[in-house]
């Protein structure tokens, strides 16, 4: 059996003979929170989608993490990539070696464009990155004086398999004429195409003996590493790093990109904070709405009083209503944007132009239930701080001013 000040508080919401415009502010209220809850939400699962997007199409293209060594080269290539493999967590590792260069094709009278070449090994390469699944060539046939670029690359210079192309390394070489960068022509095995315009248009992939006979060396630069997944990565990179020592250090594009993860972070909070003004001014209708029932309820109230009821139990019915405004709006906002987001992501609804989001092809929204708890919370907040005005000007009454001002 419920409370009296809880059968009260309902009794008057519920009202219909009188105080019309009472249920219009309070249906106004009501409305609001729930506007405000469904923006939250929708908001909230934007920014986690657009940032996890980001990340899975990164991560997807390139390994996890990268392993390298502070005087520069691996000192022991094939005992650090035995010691990495048998790390836990490491479902790869493939060594590495990269330069940066101008890229001209041999055929085509464009201009040079800046390149990041990498140099891979074909037997282990694909195991790091799933850039390759797109490649008309599989790397694992990459041969030694071969090279794979970008579709987008490919496109805007003319290229097509079997052409030629030259490329002019940054790392200087030192002959007869002084300081000239080093030279390496290179027959096109194939494209790639990531749906990542950095990397289809600034790539390129080459053989790592190729890399390795430019840098008169036999070991690789880096290691690339993959691992179970992207939550193993911040594990597996410590355990890695204490299997190998003090003289390497491991990177991943979380650190390289923190910039821009952070903007996102820092987006989906000012977003949500201007979101929830709308939460906030339908606070003013709360107060409102209680202030006018107060008012009209005045005889009710002295009635109340003189019978018996205590200043606390008056005070509890107003802040039960407001409470009562606040959780029906955030459920009627709860209901209708979980489902809206739930859906949109699982069928992707909205579309993006390529033009704008090379790499993501939908808007997408994903829930996480701390953000659901936050939007749950909030309102319900907001609605008992609303009502506590109201609640003590109602328990502040005089039951024999309220009577002698009927």
């Amino acid at each position: 059996m419920g409370t009296f000040d809880a059968f009260v508080a309902k009794r008057y919401l519920r009202a219909q003979r009188k105080g019309a415009f009472v249920r219009v502010m309070v249906r106004f209220a009501t409305g609001g929170i729930a506007l405000g809850v469904f923006a939250m939400v929708v908001t909230m699962a934007l920014m986690n989608g657009f940032r996890e997007e980001i990340q899975k199409n990164l991560f997807s293209a390139t390994a996890h993490f990268t392993v390298a060594h502070l005087a520069g080269d691996i000192p022991d290539t094939d005992a650090t990539l035995k010691a990495i493999r048998a790390t836990p967590g490491v479902v790869a590792a493939s060594p590495i070696r990269i330069d940066k260069g101008l890229l001209r094709s041999a055929t085509s009278g464009a201009p040079p464009e800046p390149v990041l070449i990498k140099a891979v090994d074909p037997a282990s390469a694909h195991s790091t990155s799933s850039i390759f699944d797109s490649a008309t060539s599989p790397v694992e046939r990459l041969q030694e004086g071969q090279i794979l670029i970008g579709k987008e690359l490919a496109d805007k210079l003319d290229i097509h398999p079997g052409d030629t192309i030259t490329v002019a390394y940054l790392r200087l070489d030192l002959g007869l004429g002084g300081a000239q960068p080093k030279l390496a022509a290179y027959k096109v095995a194939g494209f790639f195409q990531s749906h990542i315009s950095d990397f289809d248009r600034g790539w390129a992939f080459i053989h790592l003996k190729d890399a390795e006979r430019l840098a008169r060396t036999d070991q690789a630069g880096m290691i690339e590493v993959r691992t179970t997944g992207l939550d193993a990565i911040g594990p597996a990179k410590q355990a890695v790093l204490a299997r190998l020592g003090p003289a390497f250090v491991a990177t991943d594009l979380r650190e390289t990109n923190k910039p821009l993860f952070a903007a996102l972070t820092v987006e989906k909070w000012i977003f949500t904070a201007i979101l929830a003004l709308i939460v906030l001014v339908a606070a003013f209708n709360i107060v409102a709405s209680l202030v006018l029932l107060v008012t009209e309820k005045r005889r009710d109230l002295g009635v109340m009083l003189a019978f018996g009821a205590t200043p606390d139990q008056v005070s509890r019915i107003f802040v039960r209503q407001g409470l009562w405004i606040g959780a029906v709006g955030t459920a009627i906002g709860l209901a209708a944007s979980v489902p809206l987001c739930l859906l949109a992501d699982h069928f992707k609804w909205i579309h993006l132009p390529a033009a704008v989001y090379d790499f993501i092809t939908y808007v997408p929204f994903r829930l996480r239930w701390t953000d659901l708890l936050l939007a749950a919370a909030f309102p319900l907040l907001v609605a008992w701080a609303s009502a506590r005005r109201p609640a003590r000007r109602a328990a502040n009454l005089d039951p024999v001013d309220a009577l002698r001002s009927e």
